[in-house]
């Protein structure tokens, strides 16, 4: 069985708006409602657990009245770091084997072939995480100085990560750390091996107001006739 934790568990506070990001209107719908749509048409089959904070359950579950086809298999509560929301979705998730994606709500425009090549990648090694290269110069910084490291070698982290779900189910049942920023590193942690994908420049995140100034110019460009897919 294929299945999809969709992580919201945040309030948005970065983004200076009422609404948390995951509910603002992009292209006249919810940003979490678009990337609903890409998992959808990518495994149309997909179990669908939405992780979100407590205050933000009446929002959701009135958004699902006017759109009764967006509505998910279970909504669980996040918890106090991203951790313990992946966690509280995988006690959400039935018995039995399969893969399962996490997914941050905010990251709308993930490719479909992107996803399907997370599962199909899964399947064949365990776990998969979309990644690409990194445009920018970086430099290490410590103590006695700092240094350039070589862009070459070095790979930003996308989701879908994706995992075979009893073995990721068995990963989190260690004690939090701070070091686990993502579930690759709480999947790493307890010895698992990682396939890293091709992942896609579109695959943005939503985090600040200037991200859904690009998002909206993004979709704009889609919807033109000469836009992309």
């Amino acid at each position: 069985m294929q299945h999809l934790i969709l992580v919201a568990g945040g309030t948005g506070t970065r983004m200076h708006q009422p609404v948390a990001k995951q509910f603002l209107p992009l292209g006249g719908r919810p940003v979490i409602f678009h990337t609903l749509d890409r998992f959808r048409q990518a495994l149309p089959d997909l179990h669908v657990v939405l992780v979100l904070h407590e205050s933000l359950h009446g929002i959701w579950n009135g958004l699902v009245a006017e759109a009764p086809e967006m509505a998910v298999d279970a909504v669980v509560t996040g918890g106090a770091e991203r951790f313990h929301s992946v966690r509280n979705g995988l006690a959400a998730l039935p018995e039995g084997r399969g893969t399962v994606a996490i997914h941050d709500a905010v990251r709308p425009f993930v490719e479909v072939e992107t996803i399907r090549r997370c599962f199909n990648a899964a399947v064949a090694h365990g776990a998969a995480i979309p990644v690409v290269p990194v445009k920018d110069t970086i430099r290490r910084v410590g103590a006695e100085g700092n240094e350039p490291l070589d862009r070459a070698t070095l790979r930003a982290v996308q989701t879908p990560q994706v995992f075979d779900v009893e073995r990721l189910r068995a990963a989190y049942e260690a004690e939090y750390v701070p070091l686990y920023t993502d579930d690759a590193s709480v999947w790493e942690s307890q010895g698992g091996h990682l396939e890293l994908v091709e992942g896609d420049l579109h695959n943005i995140k939503i985090t600040t107001p200037e991200d859904l100034l690009s998002a909206e110019a993004f979709l704009n460009l889609r919807s033109s006739p000469s836009g992309g897919a």
